[in-house]
């Protein structure tokens, strides 16, 4: 094993957006069992150092690669393309207006009557709208032309706004439902 392995080469997968999580979860195990910093106590500095700088790179590895938005960002520094670089040009109208709407049904949903199942509906929503960008994400990185790859970005930043309103409504559920 080796630091400047990418990710997908140190959990000996395919360099592919769609994976398996079981059998991310299986090498995740096996390869913290090999260099967990503990199993390295008695070994000298240098051995020790090492193995702290692996388990740290498996976890950063395994939080990426179990991550749909993580993966599909990191995917896109492999092609040498770094999302905070993008110009933050205007994006798509008819998205920014469905996501002002989507924050509006999250807002309602507070003072729903029924607060539970108007979240559950903006979950579905996230949910469906995740579940395409997605599916465009792969099918945009596969072709791997400069004009697709720059209509990845677009989607992922998509995938972003998603994100963010996902946080809203977690937090938003916590709030309503656990308090």
């Amino acid at each position: 094993m080796s630091l400047k392995e990418n990710y997908f080469q140190l959990f000996e997968v395919p360099e592919q957006y769609r994976l398996d999580e079981s059998a991310l979860r299986a090498t995740y195990r096996e390869l913290q069992r090999k260099t967990h910093p503990d199993k390295f106590a008695g070994g000298s500095e240098h051995e020790q150092l090492l193995a702290v700088q692996y388990a740290a790179t498996i976890n950063d590895a395994y939080d990426v690669l179990t991550s749909p938005l993580k993966r599909a960002i990191y995917m896109l520094s492999l092609k040498g393309i770094d999302l905070d670089d993008q110009a933050s040009g205007a994006m798509d109208p008819m998205f920014l207006m469905a996501q002002m709407e989507l924050r509006e049904e999250l807002e309602q949903a507070e003072h729903s009557s029924d607060p539970e199942s108007a979240l559950e509906k903006v979950a579905e929503h996230i949910d469906s709208e995740m579940t395409q960008l997605q599916a465009a994400f792969v099918e945009q990185y596969e072709k791997g032309c400069q004009a697709e790859l720059a209509a990845a970005v677009e989607t992922v930043k998509k995938m972003q706004f998603l994100a963010k309103v996902q946080i809203d409504l977690e937090h938003l559920e916590h709030e309503l439902l656990v308090d």
